[in-house]
């Protein structure tokens, strides 16, 4: 089947051709035409499997289609599109853009941490599309300043994501919103039971589409799991970065503190660096990321939420410094590499706390990742048996152990920082 079958105008035809789509994928054959008939959508796919444009593409020739019988001139949001982070919003707006450039179609993104009167000029100048996060789209409503009574269809982007933050209650009062609403389209990577709720409560008779894959991971993706004690990741990351000569990566960590000391401590071994989390203005996020894409730093180290929507072109490494506690977040970090049928290495970093966590990973992805020794980084007998099932770590050996800083206990580093300052020397992570 081809774009043209599935009753796309032309210039939308042109669009896709520019960015080298020869044929419509799975998920975009079956779902263009059911969108176009303005039918409710549940798309279950993972990252690369062309899902955006599935639902982008009828959304824009319905814009068309509308302009034909209306007014030309009479600009009206009919399109709401709402997306877990600021990063998404930003990527959407970035494909809608590319799908849309040889129409004349306005859109307008709205999302926290940027100042919210640029915003409401953009939209008191008329658009078709918003995208936007639902805090954002929140203030705006009750700020009477966005009119959303003519929105017919709303695409709830990530929704697992949504869902996962807590934003059930603010699709809710969203949705009381949209009063002309005759179209949902819901998509998430994955079908569970919250999903399943969510859509029997939202929705009219949905087609479901499960673009089903017999690995949960891109096979382009090679995968690496390096055992380490904890006081030496540090030094190991420092290491696999240099002596690899990558010269862009992208590394995961769980908390916003550990993403702060990490970049620190890169820094410190010469690496330029930079960090994006949930704590960060949205102006240093974006510099971030522009600076990462540029190549004008090596290393962007990012939170789990923080790096939802990033599409870095041609990233053939991903770092986990730590495991996600979810293993779906695993899939989705090593997924930034990799895209477009390229290749890609992701690697993670095992210490002693995350040697559970890989098992866990491993059931879910039905993929055993291959565990291998550092020349200078071999850990011990302990975590070896560990690592190979040989003696399981109960909870109350990990409590007796667990530190209160995030790499090592915190008095202690700090003696020991005041000693080596003293010497005129410095302690990154217990190093030796």
């Amino acid at each position: 089947m081809t774009f043209r079958q599935l009753g796309l105008s032309p210039q939308i035809i042109k669009a896709c051709e520019d960015k080298g789509y020869k044929a419509p994928t799975k998920i975009q054959e079956e779902s263009i035409v059911h969108l176009l008939r303005k039918k409710d959508l549940l798309a279950i796919a993972k990252t690369g499997t062309g899902k955006t444009a599935a639902f982008v593409l009828p959304l824009l020739q319905d814009i068309e289609n509308q302009k034909k019988v209306q007014d030309n001139e009479n600009i009206i949001l009919t399109k709401l599109i709402i997306a877990p982070t600021r990063e998404l919003v930003l990527q959407l707006e970035k494909s809608i853009k590319s799908y849309s450039k040889y129409l004349d179609i306005k859109m307008c993104s709205v999302y926290g941490g940027a100042n919210i009167k640029p915003q409401i000029k953009k939209l008191e100048s008329k658009v078709h599309i918003v995208i936007a996060t639902t805090g954002r789209l929140m203030d705006l409503i009750k700020k009477n300043k966005i009119n959303l009574t003519k929105v017919d269809t709303l695409v709830l982007d990530e929704a697992d994501s949504m869902l996962d933050m807590g934003f059930v209650s603010d699709i809710q009062d969203i949705l009381s919103t949209l009063t002309s609403l005759q179209q949902i389209i819901l998509c998430s990577a994955t079908l569970g039971p919250n999903i399943k709720k969510l859509s029997s409560q939202i929705m009219t008779n949905p087609k479901i589409i499960e673009i089903k894959s017999n690995d949960r991971v891109n096979d382009k993706i090679e995968q690496i799991a390096y055992p380490v004690t904890l006081e030496k990741k540090l030094e190991m990351l420092s290491y696999l970065i240099g002596s690899k000569n990558m010269k862009q990566v992208l590394v995961f960590c769980k908390t916003k503190a550990n993403a702060e000391e990490i970049v620190k401590n890169l820094k410190l071994d010469g690496l330029k660096a930079a960090s994006i989390h949930g704590d960060k203005t949205h102006g240093a996020r974006t510099k971030a990321i522009t600076q990462f894409k540029e190549n004008q730093i090596r290393v962007l180290v990012a939170t789990d939420v923080a790096a939802r929507g990033l599409d870095i072109v041609d990233l053939f490494y991903v770092i986990n410094f730590d495991l996600p506690f979810m293993p779906i977040d695993y899939i989705h970090r090593i997924g930034r590499t990799a895209r477009a049928g390229k290749n890609g290495i992701a690697i993670s970093l095992l210490d002693e706390y995350d040697i559970a966590q890989i098992r866990e990973v491993e059931k879910y992805i039905n993929q055993k990742i291959p565990q291998l020794d550092l020349e200078g980084f071999e850990v011990g007998t302990r975590i070896k048996m560990i690592a190979t099932k040989k003696i399981v770590e109960t909870k109350d050996d990990i409590k007796r152990k667990k530190t209160s800083g995030a790499f090592g206990k915190k008095k202690k580093r700090k003696e020991e920082k005041k000693i080596a300052k003293q010497r005129g020397k410095r302690i990154i992570g217990q190093r030796k």
